[in-house]
């Protein structure tokens, strides 16, 4: 997991939780008779996904001082991401969602987030965490809803890139942790201003811009590139002064789309880390993407890198 100079690969930032997934598929909640136990939330999915793909990647978030924590380390533990860093706080739970599977199109999903821990991340946490030792780190919009954890993400950022180390933004626009799109956009353009690269949906950078023209805006902010995760359409790739790159879509029959866009972040920085163009490595995004949709559930079903190439190879692609 860590170099013996004690470089890391990727530090994800942010949301961590137990899921708990219906087991029946299809049905409205009223007909579920039982659940299946996941771990979930953006960073957390990130830096399991990254892991498997075979990156170093370490995990800062907080849990609670309560079995739902030790569920969630001893579950990172064993898929060898690194989970020295994530503090316990007392008095916090830990965070969890509870959600539904109903395809092609429905699946509801309830956040359980009142005194989580993860938003009682400090900026103490993040200078305890090796930030500079890190190839990239990669923190997520939902991190800015609440203090303390929103100045925890600032200093997560800043401290990147200070050190010279690239900044992903996930911009994971949750309305429910919001009172509008327009408090969201006024906490995550400043983050921007820290960021290398920012990746979101449509509806993700239309919140982060309001009012403003979505693509322009946040590039205005100067980043590097903007990716917008486009679903069953695939990505684009925005840059200043050039034109935007469509990225094409793998053909899939989808089970549950939750966990595609942290499966596309994982590819993606993979891919970046390699030194790939940025349409490579939103390909790669695409495909982890199109594997996951096919699964039940999030971090818990990520594809290895080795399930990636076959998956490539039988579509005629090369190799990773």
């Amino acid at each position: 997991m860590m170099e013996q100079n004690g470089t890391v690969d990727v530090i994800a930032v942010g949301r961590s939780s137990l899921d708990l997934y219906a087991h029946q598929i299809g049905c409205a909640m009223p007909d579920v008779r039982s659940f299946d136990a996941y771990i979930g939330g953006c960073a957390l999915n990130v830096s399991v996904g990254t892991r498997r793909l075979g990156l170093r990647s370490l995990l800062l978030t907080a849990v609670g001082d309560d079995q739902v924590g030790d569920f969630i380390v001893a579950s990172l533990d064993r898929e060898r991401v690194d989970t020295r860093y994530i503090p316990r706080k007392r008095g916090r739970r830990t965070s969890a969602v509870v959600l539904t599977i109903q395809p092609p199109d429905r699946f509801p999903l309830t956040f359980y987030r009142d005194n989580c821990a993860d938003r009682a991340l400090t900026p103490d946490d993040v200078a305890n965490t090796p930030i500079a030792a890190s190839r990239a780190v990669f923190v997520t919009g939902t991190g800015l809803s609440h203090q303390p954890g929103r100045e925890a993400t600032r200093a997560a950022a800043a401290t990147a890139r200070a050190a010279g180390v690239p900044v992903v933004v996930d911009i994971d626009y949750r309305p429910d942790q919001w009172d509008s799109a327009a408090a969201f956009a006024s906490e995550l353009q400043p983050l921007l201003g820290s960021a290398t690269l920012a990746v979101g949906t449509e509806e993700e950078v239309a919140a982060a811009a309001a009012p403003a023209d979505k693509v322009a805006a946040l590039l205005a902010t100067g980043i590097e590139a903007l990716v917008m995760k486009r679903g069953a359409r695939g990505a684009t790739i925005y840059r200043r002064d050039a034109p935007a790159v469509d990225v094409p879509a793998f053909p899939i029959t989808v089970l549950n789309v939750l966990g595609a866009g942290d499966a596309f972040a994982s590819g993606f920085l993979y891919g970046y880390l390699q030194g790939w163009p940025l349409e490579r490595a939103a390909r790669l995004g695409n495909a982890c993407g199109a594997i996951i949709v096919t699964r039940h559930g999030c971090a818990n079903f990520m594809p290895t890198l080795d399930e990636v190439t076959a998956f490539l190879a039988e579509r005629g692609e090369a190799a990773i």
